[in-house]
Order: structure tokens, then C-alpha cells, then sequence
């Protein structure tokens, strides 16, 4: 028998090296996106995270904690020898504390809305040699839910009988990270130390035992919705 030749088109020819080649770039950027979303959203939210609680720290300890003193928090009472015999907490002091606190995060992180870092794609891989190589990916930042501001303190020695008393400010709050195609929601957290005390000799359980008000809470206004990149 005879066989046959089968001739094929040049169109058909090249059509189906266009579909390999689409179909290998399918199968790539799903590969990359599998692969890759995962270590960038880390990157990205380490990123945000850092920018984020710096702004915080900055804005609480500059224009908050500078003018607060200890015994505005912490009301002492002493015997006729100059003994702390009783301390109680200013509750009044306390809540105006954690409301501007709030207040003041809130315009922090409504300031950072919409501001975008970027990242280079090697620093992306976590590649030392790398890091400054490649497609920079653009990060958005958008503070989303709820500021939390509470009062926390902690006791440590700080020398031959001296107990060191440390007031803090404790707040946490989200954002939103918006890169290409996918979206991600990181907590931040800080602790801004305020204030703190020395008390030398026995520390009165007034003071071991001294009981805050409880945190204050407080909604970020809405995000607009950005516009789309051109």
C-alpha cells in the first residue's frame, strides 16, 4: 500500500504554534501565581506592617505621650514619712488618654490611605543577590475596621530593692494590602511605653494590683474606592 502524505496548511501551521505558546503562558502565570502570591502577600505585609507601626509610634509618642507624666495616670497617697501607702488609677485621665490616643491613629492611618510602596519581584523571592532585580510590584495600603487603644503596665526590678512600674499604651488595628489581582488583610500591633515610676523599698498592693478602665474602640472612616490604575 501506498501512504498517504498528509500536507497541513500554513494557517493551521501557525495557529497551532500560537495556541502552544498561549497555552504556555496560561500554564506559566498560573504556576507563578500559585507559587509566588503567597511569598509576595509575606513581603508585602512585613512591609506594611513596618510602615504602619512606625507612623504609629511617631504620631503617639510625639503629639500624645510627650506631656503625660506618671502621676497624672496614677494618684498616690503617702504616710507622714513620705511612704506610698495607697495608689489608685485616674480613671478620668486614663479614658482622655486612650480617646486621643484613638483619635490620633485614626488621622495616622487615614493619612497613609491610598499611599503605595513598591517591591522589586527579587526582593519578592527573598533572593539576598536579587533583591533590586526585576518588575517592581506596587503595594497599596487602605486602613480598614477598627482602632483598639487599651492601658497595659508591667512591673520589673531595677536595682537593689526599687521596683520600676512601666505604663503603656497598647493599640491595634488593620490594613488592607492591595496588589495586582489579590488583596489581604495584616493586624498591626504596637506597645508605646508612656510613663513609668521607681518605687524603692515594698510597693504597696494598691499598686500591684491597680485596675485600668477597659479599651477603647473606635471605627476608621470608609475607604473610597481607588481609582484604577491606567
Amino acid at each position: 500500500m501506498l501512504s498517504r502524505k498528509v500536507y497541513v496548511s500554513r494557517e493551521a501551521f501557525i495557529f497551532f504554534l500560537i495556541a502552544v505558546f498561549i497555552f504556555g503562558i496560561i500554564r506559566m502565570f498560573l504556576y507563578f501565581d500559585r507559587n509566588l502570591r503567597p511569598t509576595i502577600l509575606s513581603v508585602a505585609s512585613a512591609r506594611a506592617d513596618i510602615i504602619a507601626t512606625e507612623a504609629i509610634n511617631s504620631a503617639v509618642s510625639e503629639k500624645v505621650a510627650r506631656n503625660i507624666l506618671y502621676q497624672d495616670l496614677i494618684l498616690l497617697e503617702k504616710d507622714r514619712e513620705g511612704r506610698i501607702v495607697m495608689a489608685q488609677t485616674n480613671n478620668m485621665e486614663v479614658n482622655r488618654l486612650m480617646s486621643e490616643t484613638t483619635m490620633r491613629v485614626q488621622e495616622t492611618l487615614t493619612s497613609l490611605k491610598g499611599e503605595k510602596i513598591y517591591i522589586p519581584l527579587g526582593q519578592a523571592l527573598g533572593s539576598y543577590l536579587l533583591a533590586n532585580v526585576g518588575p517592581r510590584i506596587p503595594i497599596t495600603l487602605i486602613p480598614i475596621g477598627f482602632v483598639n487603644t487599651e492601658i497595659i503596665d508591667q512591673f520589673e526590678e531595677a536595682g537593689i530593692n526599687q521596683v520600676r512600674h512601666k505604663i503603656y499604651l497598647d493599640i491595634h488595628a488593620e490594613v488592607e494590602i492591595i496588589i495586582p489581582f489579590v488583596s489581604q488583610v495584616t493586624k498591626v500591633s504596637t506597645t508605646v511605653p508612656i510613663v513609668d515610676a521607681n518605687y524603692i523599698g515594698e510597693v504597696p498592693d494598691t499598686v500591684i494590683n491597680l485596675q485600668f478602665p477597659s479599651g477603647q474602640t473606635a471605627p476608621l472612616p470608609p475607604s473610597p474606592q481607588l481609582p484604577a490604575e491606567p
